[in-house]
């Protein structure tokens, strides 16, 4: 009788990729989405972002960074396609990506079916909902 070889953790057919069936988002372009926002740095960005776009200086002025770490924080965000960035004469201006930031969000929850469902009734009627919005909490001071 052959002998059944125990299979090593990590193989490929003990890997699970749960999105792949999403062509919408692809799994890689979810994983560089959450390393994003695995960053506070990176989040207090975005935050700064939600209200209107700004060049690399004035969004370092919100900083005790370097200009060369937020450039670097930056990049992540526009590699994970959370942000947009346009050349302006001799500035680079970014603005934040609403919309993948939001098809990246749906597209995880909508893998949990509890998660799907709620979405679902949140999205439906917003303003009947008993949960504060994140828009309404305060935010942390930046600096």
């Amino acid at each position: 009788m052959d002998q059944i070889k125990p299979m090593r953790r990590g193989s490929r057919s003990d890997r699970v990729t749960p999105f792949a069936t999403h062509p919408s988002v692809p799994d890689r372009q979810l994983t560089k989405f959450f390393k994003a926002l695995s960053d506070q740095t990176r989040r207090n960005i975005l935050r700064l972002l939600e209200n209107h776009p700004l060049s690399v200086g004035e969004i370092v002025d919100n900083f005790q960074l370097s200009q060369p770490t937020i450039s670097r924080h930056l990049a992540v965000l526009r590699e994970a396609d959370l942000v947009v960035d346009q050349r302006r004469g001799q500035h680079v201006i970014y603005q934040i990506n609403s919309s993948s930031l939001a098809a990246s969000m749906l597209e995880f929850f909508r893998e949990f079916r509890h998660s799907r469902q709620e979405l679902e009734r949140l999205t439906a009627r917003p303003e009947q909902t008993s949960t504060t919005p994140l828009s309404r909490r305060p935010r942390p001071t930046i600096r």
